[in-house]
């Protein structure tokens, strides 16, 4: 955090409610959860069925007859969303780790779990879809013991219950359980404070400008003062709750979104705010000159190919996703590359952009649409621009063009292994064998590599095969053949053969 930061009043230490994140593998029932703590849906509205966007949410809960507020943090569960996991573990006082009764521990459940222990942060279990036929609470228990979760009441320490997100059995034992466990940690905050935080998501509202949830850790925000993050800076004039209600001030744990900012945030950057834009200004750090965008590409033998990418996406957690996935699609030979991102629509600059390289670059964009002008110069000059709504789809799609634009390559493929059992007769350039198809097939006329004790000798022909004294043009495995095969080497005893057909990739 910034040096510079100062008091707004005197100290007023209080209880602050605790900042929980919901974390667990894709279809376990996080958002479900949500949908039946605050009463809303929506689980409907995500595309696919799948969260694909991080969010904050307050809500109110009776505790031993007093109304106490919970701050939940809505994690994706798909396995692109792994950073933003581990942010979410980060920022919150206590996360609940949700996995499904009739499905156990899974992959993303396993992620999840690393980022809580990595961050320290004390967690609950949260063992879900009992209203399920098919939930065994018992074996779903036993994966995560193989996983030394050791539960409270089973020889552990890490408190549980068995809930069913869908019809809200156990959820208010849950409730009770967080408030618990947040009375046990002491939580506590200075509403004297300037506020300070994190940016939990960032987009680019059409109508309004550059806008940020942020969730507040310590202090208290008010209109007028103003708000760093990074080197983004925003008044606070337009300042919301989770509902889209108009708030004047929000201290600690509250989830606000904040519209004005001159620059995007990054999701995950830490906050701080000011008295006055004046002082945001004088504590901005000077701007890092970025390094030139990488627009020429060649394939040629010093390095692989690169296809150059260009992403819109309308949130800026979702764009990191994006960018994560697409870096791991490629191989040795030829790969995508990330040229330039964006948050909002898709712009002529993006399309000048792709047009800037020796390879044009695809422009890919995720829930956001085109400017008509960006649109007709794209289809005036052949850039390829599509669209999605789910991010799978769209990494599916980036690696299907890789494959179709790359340029193909000849190489080797073993189809078939055969071991020699006997040497007939060797001459100049010539050996007659006997053998036996360990794998695949052995087929006239086709090129073979003799090895011998790992080490490759040299290459030949298969002239001809014969299978029971018959001519054959192929032998499959476990079958005994004999061979003339056309080679520089005398082909030995002991040898192995091993069939290989050319192919483009």
């Amino acid at each position: 955090m910034y040096a510079s930061l100062s008091r707004m009043e005197p100290a007023t230490p209080a209880e602050r409610p605790p900042i929980v994140a919901v974390l667990g593998h894709v279809d376990h029932g996080k958002s479900t959860l949500l949908d039946f703590i605050r009463k809303s849906n929506t689980v409907a509205h995500e595309a696919g069925g799948i969260t694909q966007h991080v969010a904050a949410y307050e809500v109110e809960h009776v505790h031993e007859g007093k109304k106490k507020r919970i701050t939940f943090i809505d994690t994706p569960g798909h396995a692109a969303f792994s950073a933003i996991r581990a942010r979410g573990a980060s920022v919150a006082d206590i996360a609940i780790l949700v996995v499904a009764a009739d499905d156990g521990v899974k992959a993303q459940t396993l992620e999840a779990l690393k980022s809580i222990r990595d961050a320290g942060t004390p967690y609950i279990v949260a063992i879900n879809k009992m209203d399920k036929q098919t939930a065994n609470i018992e074996r779903t228990q036993a994966s995560l013991l193989e996983h030394e979760v050791y539960l409270e009441k089973l020889g552990g320490d890490v408190p549980w219950v068995a809930i069913s997100a869908k019809v809200g059995t156990g959820v208010p034992e849950l409730l009770d359980l967080i408030l618990l466990l947040a009375a046990v940690e002491g939580f506590t905050g200075d509403l004297g404070a300037l506020a300070s935080g994190y940016v939990i998501e960032a987009e680019r509202d059409e109508k309004r400008g550059l806008a940020a949830t942020l969730i507040i850790t310590n202090g208290t925000l008010k209109g007028g003062m103003a708000v760093l993050a990074g080197r983004s800076i925003a008044p606070v004039r337009i300042m919301e709750d989770h509902t889209g209600k108009k708030l004047s001030s929000a201290t600690f744990s509250t989830p606000v979104t904040l519209v004005g900012f001159d620059e995007l945030p990054e999701a995950g950057a830490e906050f701080t705010s000011f008295k006055n834009k004046r002082d945001a200004e004088d504590a901005r750090p000077a701007p890092v000159r970025p390094a030139p965008v990488a627009a020429r590409f060649e394939s040629g033998e010093e390095g692989p190919f690169h296809l150059p990418i260009i992403i819109r996406a309308d949130v800026a957690g979702s764009l990191e996703a994006i960018v994560q996935e697409l870096s791991s699609i490629g191989d040795a030979h030829k790969r995508l590359s990330v040229v330039q991102t964006g948050i909002g629509s898709i712009s002529e600059n993006d399309v000048n952009a792709a047009l800037s390289g020796v390879i044009p670059a695809i422009i890919l964009g995720f829930n956001v649409g085109i400017d008509p002008f960006a649109e007709a110069l794209a289809r005036e000059r052949g850039i390829r621009v599509e669209s999605f709504s789910i991010i799978y789809k769209l990494t599916e799609r980036a690696a299907e063009l890789l494959r179709e634009i790359a340029p193909k390559r000849k190489t080797e493929e073993v189809v078939g292994r055969a071991k020699v059992l006997k040497q007939f007769s060797a001459r100049k350039g010539q050996t007659t064998i006997g053998g036996k198809v360990l794998e695949g097939s052995i087929a006239r006329k086709g090129s073979v590599r003799i090895v011998r004790r790992s080490e490759m000798l040299g290459e030949g022909i298969v002239a001809s095969i014969q299978t029971n004294k018959q001519d054959v043009d192929q032998v499959e495995a476990d079958r005994e053949f004999g061979a003339l095969i056309e080679a520089e080497v005398e082909i030995m005893q002991g040898d192995v053969l091993e069939s290989v057909v050319h192919v483009m990739k």
